[in-house]
């Protein structure tokens, strides 16, 4: 079976289906694996559950009626998910990112949504399995804009092949995911490869004019900048008024000044509005139009959620975690927080060599702030703390649980930040 039959196939399905807990019938089934799920076990009962055709690398299927065996099942899905993207007329946005990159797509989508119809990513779906998905989720809608995650250098190169954008959006270069990128030169790299295929490609990469990495890699790689600032090709510019704790920010657009009440938390969110506010402009969508989309936008998912519970503020972060994001959600939280202070921060994942001394220097840091109470939670972070009567040091998830289970802290403003892997979202309702 060909590309071109096989499109056919999917233009005539219901849609993609990856699990046959959803619903099957009449779409089509990939048979992904990965280390630690096997699609091509379902086969069969996708079949009986009534799928249009099930595409497989199990062999011993070949000549089965509604089934396609394949060399590479994600190959395929990839593959497919490419030739269906070059067949919509969609404006494609891809945005990547050491950290904000979710909370800018969210606010982008949110604020281009006022004039056009849009497609965005849901949720964390920013990898070589979501991106294929989310591109095969694209109708007739006039802009799509595709978050994309990385762990290894060349995944970028790889998803923008794909996604094939016409324009792209680095939020920013930090110390995230070190142990496959190595050090911060390796993440802006791999960061890179976004503006790389935009210059190839004769695409335009949003940029933030004060960020002298990223403007520098642009004039490296060749691409066409839209730089964003006052004076800049996009006259967009934003600065903090308050922080109690949600954020309000003064955004000027073309030189018109604008007074935007937020539900964000944190300082860090400024750039993401920045960002948010660019596009926007960029695409004319109007100025009250842009601010009451920034104004409207809940954050969800456990990312800067904010709490206010009987016994305790709570800030809530704990879907990801790496240096840089972690100095930044401490340091706005006391841009705006009165004692007493209380910091629960789970272990930073996927920083490789550097793990040990990030979370060693971190520790130091916070030691030099002026927070009340902290309690940090797994390996590493037990490996380089020193309890004391500031600092408490847990194992992990669960024996924290049971140590706030009967302490009951009360009064305090709380930051809760992890990896995701520490699952820290589980000691909410001991801090509510």
């Amino acid at each position: 079976m060909t590309l071109d039959t096989l499109y056919r196939e999917f233009l005539l399905s219901g849609g993609i289906c990856t699990d046959t807990r959803q619903d099957v019938k009449g779409s089509l089934f990939f048979a992904l694996k990965g280390e630690n799920f096997d699609g091509n076990r379902f086969v069969p009962e996708a079949i009986q559950k009534g799928c249009r055709l099930a595409i497989t690398e199990r062999d011993d299927l070949g000549g089965k009626t509604g089934v396609l065996c394949v060399p590479s099942v994600l190959e395929s899905l990839q593959l497919l998910a490419h030739h269906h993207r070059t067949q919509v007329s969609s404006k494609l946005l891809a945005l990547t990112g050491s950290n904000g990159k979710t909370t800018t797509k969210e606010l982008v989508a949110a604020i281009l949504a006022r004039k056009f119809s849009v497609l965005a990513t849901v949720g964390n779906l920013n990898n070589h399995i979501g991106v294929p998905l989310t591109l095969l989720s694209l109708k007739k809608e006039q802009v799509a804009v595709i978050e994309m995650g990385a762990n290894h250098p060349g995944e970028i190169e790889k998803l923008a092949e794909m996604a094939a954008p016409d324009l792209g959006l680095i939020t920013n270069v930090g110390k995230a995911h070190l142990e496959g990128f190595g050090n911060i030169e390796g993440v802006l790299g791999a960061k890179g490869e976004l503006y790389e295929y935009l210059s190839a490609h004769h695409g335009k990469a949003f940029i933030d004019g004060s960020d002298p990495l990223l403007m520098k890699k642009a004039a490296e790689t060749g691409v066409e900048a839209l730089v964003i600032g006052e004076g800049s090709s996009i006259p967009v510019s934003s600065r903090i008024l308050n922080q109690s704790p949600f954020l309000e920010v003064e955004l000027m657009l073309a030189g018109t000044i604008h007074h935007v009440y937020t539900r964000l938390v944190g300082a860090y969110n400024l750039q993401n509005i920045l960002y948010a506010a660019a596009v926007g402009y960029h695409f004319g969508v109007p100025a009250d139009s842009i601010k009451e989309a920034i104004s409207d936008y809940t954050p969800e998912n456990h990312r800067s959620q904010f709490i206010a519970g009987k016994r305790n503020s709570v800030i809530l972060d704990s879907y990801n975690a790496n240096p840089t994001s972690m100095r930044e959600a401490i340091g706005g939280l006391l841009e705006y927080a009165s004692p007493p202070i209380m910091l629960i921060l789970g272990d930073m994942a996927e920083m490789g060599k550097s793990a040990m001394a990030e979370h060693r220097e971190l520790v130091r840091w916070i030691g030099t702030t002026p927070v009340d109470h902290v309690m940090l939670v797994g390996p590493m972070f037990g490996e380089v703390s020193e309890p004391s009567s500031q600092l408490n040091v847990f194992r992990d998830t669960v024996e924290l649980e049971a140590y706030l289970g009967s302490d009951q802290p009360e009064g305090y403003h709380i930051l809760v930040k992890g990896s995701r892997i520490m699952g820290l979202e589980k000691l909410t309702p001991y801090l509510v």
